[in-house]
């Protein structure tokens, strides 16, 4: 009797054990995309404020217009990025879509896009969600520990494709 309670008891703790470790190894393996989607999250509000120098420390400021003002590079990217995200958008592409290196996520184009944004692509990582033809597409460089907008396309019409 008492072996079997010891047998009962070690089992369980052994299951116990085996599931905190497995949550704990999920909770790390996703940090990453935990921290995009926090980055992104705080460039729609960005994108959405009169506060035009940490917009610019959110975005990899295109190669085009790097030589404009900061007023004119942060009147550019609200107007091009705007109409392209939204807080549905990013929850929605957060539980269904792929995240990952930018070079298996976008393996075609990846290295084009991070071309003209002037950031090296190995630096990259990316966010994609399609439904119903529509693509959804997120690159993002990772500058130091802190994660900069690279690319941005349909986030906010996937919300609006269910």
């Amino acid at each position: 009797m008492f072996m079997k309670r010891r047998l009962a008891f070690l089992s369980i703790a052994t299951c116990v054990l085996t599931v905190i470790c497995l949550w704990e190894y999920q909770w790390r393996r996703s940090e990453p995309k935990r921290h995009c989607l926090d980055a992104l999250r705080q460039f729609e509000t960005s994108l959405n404020s009169s506060e035009s120098s940490l917009l610019l420390k959110q975005v990899a400021i295109p190669q085009a217009v790097r030589g404009k003002t900061p007023q004119e590079q942060a009147e550019f990217i609200r107007k091009a990025l705007r109409s392209e995200i939204s807080e549905d958008g990013l929850r929605l592409i957060a539980k269904h879509g792929s995240f990952g290196p930018l070079n298996q996520i976008f393996p075609d184009e990846g290295a084009a896009w991070a071309r003209q944004a002037g950031v090296n692509p190995d630096d990259c990582v990316a966010l994609k969600s399609e439904n119903r033809g529509l693509k959804a597409e997120i690159v993002m460089e990772i500058h130091g520990e802190t994660y900069r907008v690279v690319r941005c396309n349909n986030v906010k019409q996937l919300a609006g494709n269910l």
